[in-house]
Order: structure tokens, then C-alpha cells, then sequence
């Protein structure tokens, strides 16, 4: 018998013991999350992540990621240059500037290569016969415009005539009214205008050319995405589980097109579901991690650094700059 009692009373003490482990243990749901910022701009950054976006993907369970989308150039710029999102995708050069400024980022890969086109409404022209031409493009300063300005520099043209309209939505009118006979043109914009008129003739890719007159194996970077480096350095683990969702994410935009461009739609692209399927074809939606892309992008700074400092917050930045996981 006291055998017997004995067992029940350990057994009665696993019990209880049990209950009191299971009153302490947290579920999911009562775990603390710190709230991180995922910020895009509209166009060909934000549908390459569009599957995340659209499916709320999270990554670790201390955190609740906010994902926006911003529809202009200046609200991004303007929002990353205050240092206030956690992680971006940016033009690189935008990343340059925010590192150089000492707001504490870290670019961490490429989401994606030159999206940008050289068009003509005046028939079949090599960019090198553009001098005396006047040229359309997208906003004095940013990507479209120092890139360009990059490669007329590098074929020693220097008497073209810049004239610029705020947006791709001011850019297809004025090409397809007649006003602009050349111009350079980012994706979806550059399926948009091909669409409504087949005469129109595709001079070139801006990313090609570049490959073929600095010697780059990938092209220009156009796309950066940055995280802040108090992120990486307190969950290293939460960064390098994100870079997998985001190659997941444009590979599978690659695969899904046609599913890529209806999510991007439902994220709030005003852009028409079949014009945006069609131009992932052309959008150089890549991914490639930074460290394995550093000599594109000091060349593509170099680059940038000495058409127009500025626009990399006056210097090349340094190695500390890439992120290496």
C-alpha cells in the first residue's frame, strides 16, 4: 500500500507540475512583436517582390513586417533619406547616398538590372547617331537621366538636348502625341507605348549597351535592397531567412508572370494586368546577393561618381557598405 501511495503521489506532482509548465508557456500569439518597415517603390521593385507583398510573408516571430508600396520617386527618396524604413528596395545610387550620409544601411542585394530602353519614333537609329537629337526621359537626376547621361558621356556625345516630364504616366503621351521623338524609357511604360503603337522602334537596352561599353557582366544594378544595420546586427538569423523569401519571391514572379502582374495589381499597380505581364520579360528582375555583386557596383559608382558625384552622396562608398551573410 505504501508503494501504491507512493506512485500517486509522483504521479499527482507530475501533473501538477505539468499544468504549471503549461500556464507559463506563451503561445505564438502572446509573443511581443517588434514592428519592421518593408517599403517599395511602385513599378518593376514592387512587383518583384509582389508575392510577398500579396501573401503578407513573415519571417521570424519576433517580428511583424509592414510591407508599402510608394508611388513616387521623391516620397521614397525623401522617406529613406530621414533613415525611416527598416528595409528598401532603392535605386542603388539612393543607396549610396543614405550610406554616405551615415544613416546607418547596408545594401544587401540586387533585386534587379537595368529596365530601361532607348526608343525612336523616327525609325531604326544607333544610340551613337543621337548627337543634335533631343531626348526625353524621367526627372533631372535620377536613375533613367544619370544613366543615360553615363553612356552618352562614354561615347563622347555631348550635344544632345535633355527634356524631362515627372513620370512614365507624362512620358507614353508625349511619345505616343508626337511631341517626343526619342526617349528613354523605363518597363512597364515601355510595354505601354509598344502596345498602342507598333511602329515605334526599340533603339536599344540601356543595360546591354552598358555591359558591352564598361565591360559588366550583369549591367547596371538598378535595384538595391538595404537593410538597416541594428537589424542585421541583432538577428542576423531574420536577414538571411528575408534574402531567401525575396530570391523565392522573384523567382517565382519569373515562373508566374501571369500571376506575378494580377498580384501586383491587387498590391495597387494602376497598370493594366496584361501590359504588366508582358513586361516582366524585359524588367531584368534579378536577384543577386551584394557580396557576390561588389565589382558592379564600385564600377557602376565609379561611374556615377565622375558624370555626377552628387548622385551617390559625393564618393564610392566603402566595403563596409556590402552586406556579407
Amino acid at each position: 500500500m505504501k508503494k501504491r501511495s507512493r506512485i500517486v503521489i509522483s504521479l499527482i506532482a507530475l501533473f501538477i507540475m505539468a499544468l504549471s509548465f503549461a500556464g507559463c508557456a506563451k503561445t505564438e500569439e502572446d509573443v511581443v512583436k517588434t514592428d519592421i518597415s518593408f517599403v517599395a517603390p511602385n513599378g518593376v521593385p514592387s512587383t518583384a517582390i509582389s508575392k510577398m507583398i500579396k501573401e503578407n510573408i513573415q519571417v521570424d516571430k519576433k517580428y511583424n513586417i509592414n510591407y508599402s508600396i510608394e508611388n513616387t520617386a521623391d516620397t521614397l527618396a525623401a522617406s529613406v533619406m530621414k533613415g525611416e524604413p527598416d528595409i528598401a528596395i532603392v535605386p542603388s545610387n539612393l543607396a549610396a547616398q543614405a550610406y554616405n550620409k551615415g544613416l546607418g544601411y547596408k545594401l544587401v542585394g540586387t533585386t534587379g538590372f537595368g529596365a530601361l530602353y532607348l526608343i525612336s519614333t523616327e525609325g531604326e537609329i544607333d544610340i551613337e547617331n543621337l548627337s543634335g537629337k533631343e531626348v526625353y526621359n524621367i526627372g533631372n537626376g535620377l536613375t533613367p537621366d544619370i544613366v543615360f547621361k553615363a553612356l552618352l558621356k562614354e561615347l563622347n556625345i555631348n550635344d544632345v538636348t535633355y527634356s524631362y516630364v515627372g513620370g512614365a504616366t507624362e512620358l507614353a503621351p508625349a511619345i505616343l502625341g508626337g511631341k517626343a521623338k526619342y526617349a528613354v524609357v523605363p518597363e512597364p511604360a515601355l510595354t505601354t507605348i509598344l502596345s498602342k503603337n507598333q511602329d515605334i522602334k526599340v533603339i536599344g537596352s540601356l543595360n546591354d549597351i552598358w555591359k558591352e561599353k564598361f565591360n559588366s557582366e550583369n549591367g547596371f544594378p538598378q535595384a538595391s535592397l538595404i537593410i538597416k544595420e541594428d537589424l542585421i546586427s541583432n538577428n542576423n538569423k531574420f536577414v538571411k531567412e528575408l534574402l531567401k523569401e525575396v530570391e523565392s519571391s522573384i523567382n517565382w514572379v519569373n515562373e508566374n508572370k501571369k500571376d506575378a502582374a494580377t498580384f501586383s495589381v491587387d498590391n495597387g499597380s494602376q497598370v493594366d494586368v496584361n501590359i504588366l505581364e508582358k513586361s516582366i520579360e524585359n524588367s531584368n528582375i534579378t536577384f543577386v546577393p551584394a557580396e557576390d555583386n561588389k565589382e558592379d557596383y564600385i564600377n557602376y559608382f565609379k561611374i556615377l561618381e565622375a558624370a555626377n558625384a552628387k548622385s551617390i552622396g559625393e564618393k564610392v562608398p566603402d566595403e563596409e557598405f556590402f552586406y556579407e551573410g
